[in-house]
């Protein structure tokens, strides 16, 4: 039927996991999207193979879940929705999709939930020259067609998901460390605020916040910086103490020294999940105000992990604690449009360590005009770049 990227769709592991019917890929989708899907519509996106272009089964691209919309909801809606959603598809090359909607089980012979929205998605989809694979509906343990009624194959009651390919899915996920979360705030509570090392690391944050003043000073400060966030997140065995983790997150104020540590990060032999799980913990215990770097940094690490669910969250976490936060905003934009994460090494691609690390190098003044500016209005100098990403 399709493949899935066995560590997270989109992910950098080479596992693939083979699901060749639609009982494994609906006993699939909680595992894709991260955590229990109940209540959910899930648009999951396929396209071509790129290690096997003559595979026609499709690869997943993309995997989109929103809350069900309430029975009722004004057709206009529905359409935005449906909208919204189709977009990203586009975007992330996908060439075909399968709906999915998760619920409680259906009355026997009436329309299945949700039937007005899927109708629009699936007219959006087309508008968009894409092709549907199926879409089906489930209440965790049996499957329903929206678009066969034939009862030999989709009987009224539904046709009941076997266990063992429920069974059998879950333990392929969680054999590459993709095991499904209970819910969304399971995902939530992994990086809630730890009241008592907050209490501890704020005692101390302000004594180690980035030095003001002289250059030399501040130059030495960004380099010792980024040398305790590199051992800090490689170190998984050793606990983030209040000193270490002030220094870690007054580090990620700094946008050099951000910038060079989310390069880094980047580098071939760097393991992000590895990454993200110490990320995890600095925000745990970051005090308010310096939560977005941190939350961020977690963000980026997550979705480059292939881990999109987490990385939303992440970015809640950021956005609650600075609402202008701009490479939040900039993260998020890339996760809602549908962006693989190798968008986010692409972004990087054109960057080197150096200009990370100092920011980008004067641009030269324009060439002199021919005529003399006007005595009584001064030229106005325009500043060039300061680094490759947002603040």
């Amino acid at each position: 039927m399709t493949m899935v990227p066995a560590a997270g769709v989109a992910g950098r592991a080479v596992d693939r996991l083979v699901l060749s019917t639609p009982d494994a890929f609906l006993a699939s989708v909680p595992h894709m999207v991260g955590f229990d899907c109940a209540d959910s519509v899930v648009v999951v996106g396929l396209g071509p193979n790129p290690a096997d272009r003559s595979d026609r089964s499709g690869m997943v691209r993309l995997v989109q879940r929103f809350d069900t919309p309430p029975s009722g909801m004004a057709t206009e809606d529905l359409m935005s929705i449906a909208r919204s959603a189709a977009e990203p598809m586009v975007r992330s090359g996908s060439t075909e999709v399968i709906v999915a909607v998760f619920g409680a089980t259906p009355t026997p012979g009436g329309e299945l939930p949700s039937t007005g929205l899927v109708d629009e998605l699936l007219a959006r989809v087309d508008d968009a020259g894409l092709g549907v694979r199926d879409a089906l509906f489930t209440d965790g343990t049996s499957r329903w067609s929206y678009g066969c009624d034939n009862p030999s194959c989709c009987p009224p009651e539904g046709r009941v998901i076997p266990e063992t390919t429920r069974t059998l899915v879950a333990a392929e996920f969680a054999g590459v460390g993709a095991a499904m979360a209970p819910s969304r705030a399971a995902l939530v509570d992994e990086i809630a605020p730890d009241s008592v090392r907050i209490a501890a690391v704020a005692a101390i944050a302000g004594d180690l916040q980035p030095p003001a003043g002289n250059r030399e000073v501040r130059e030495e400060w960004r380099d010792s910086a980024i040398d305790h966030l590199t051992t800090l997140t490689q170190d998984a065995d050793a606990a983030v103490g209040p000193h270490d983790g002030a220094a870690a997150l007054q580090g990620l104020t700094d946008v050099r020294v951000r910038d060079t540590f989310l390069w880094d990060m980047e580098q071939p032999g760097t393991d992000p999940r590895a990454v993200a799980d110490r990320l995890a913990d600095l925000v745990r215990c970051a005090p308010a105000g310096l939560v977005a770097p941190a939350a961020t940094a977690l963000a980026i690490a997550q979705w480059s992990g292939g881990d999109g669910a987490r990385a939303n969250v992440a970015l809640d976490r950021a956005t609650a604690d600075d609402p202008e936060y701009s490479l939040a905003h900039l993260v998020g934009t890339a996760l809602r449009s549908g962006l693989p994460p190798s968008a986010w090494a692409a972004s990087l691609a054109d960057l080197d360590r150096d200009t990370c690390r100092h920011g980008m190098p004067p641009v030269a003044p324009p060439a002199p005009v021919a005529h003399a500016p006007s005595p009584a209005v001064a030229p106005i100098p325009m500043p060039g770049p300061s680094t490759g990403m947002a603040s």
